[in-house]
């Protein structure tokens, strides 16, 4: 029943939802957005962070930060330097405010870009992570190549992501623009990068039920 309820809703304004999740814009997107993105992702992303294992003196990357709350978790966590990419110019001018000591500092870089254009050094990153991102990725190939393009040997990589069949359920705002990759399609393209021990994770409880994390490592040698 509360599904039906949400779903009426929603209807008429899905479209519009659905661009702000996969870009948020305005001045919606920089200061509701943003938050809700925050609060609604937290627990995926905190699952993201404990599979990448942050320690101190990692220099981290968030694809598709969002509301900007991995990146304050992964400083909290050690982080030697938290660097973020969004394609929104709102989300980086938010979390620029939000976080603006650690970016005052040179402890945070914040970047608008796209996954499959990531302005960073072959072999930089120790640990990327993106969370709920895949989504607007519609073709997985050249953001899987970018991603290991820029971890550093022995680096890791986590993705965060609904699978398919819970998206489906989601109702009116996943049929604006949204690709629904199966999971086994994102570990094929993270093996097809060249990355290694790819390995999907399956979590439970609560708004993770039907999330998974792909966990993969660039090769050291």
């Amino acid at each position: 029943m509360r599904r039906v309820l949400f779903n009426r809703v929603l209807g008429p304004v899905s479209g519009f939802v659905a661009r702000q999740l996969g870009e948020p814009h305005g001045v919606f997107g920089r200061i509701v957005m943003t938050r809700l993105l925050n609060r609604g992702n937290r627990r995926l992303i905190e699952a993201a962070l404990a599979a990448l294992g942050v320690g101190p003196g990692d220099d981290v990357l968030d694809v598709g930060f969002g509301g900007g709350v991995a990146l304050d978790l992964a400083l909290r966590a050690g982080a030697r330097h938290a660097a973020g990419v969004d394609p929104s110019e709102a989300a980086v001018a938010a979390v620029a405010r939000r976080l603006r000591r650690p970016l005052r500092r040179g402890q945070l870089g914040l970047l608008c870009a796209r996954a499959s254009e990531l302005p960073f050094a072959n072999r930089s990153l120790d640990k990327v992570l993106s969370t709920n991102t895949i989504y607007f990725w519609p073709d997985l190939a050249p953001p899987a190549a970018e991603l290991a393009r820029v971890l550093a040997p022995g680096g890791r990589l986590v993705l965060g992501f609904s699978d398919a069949d819970k998206l489906r359920g989601f109702g009116p705002i996943t049929r604006h623009g949204f690709t629904f990759h199966e999971r086994g399609e994102v570990a094929r393209a993270l093996e097809r990068a060249g990355l290694a021990q790819v390995e999907l994770r399956a979590l439970h409880g609560g708004s993770t039920e039907g999330d998974y994390l792909a966990v993969a490592e660039r090769p050291a040698r």
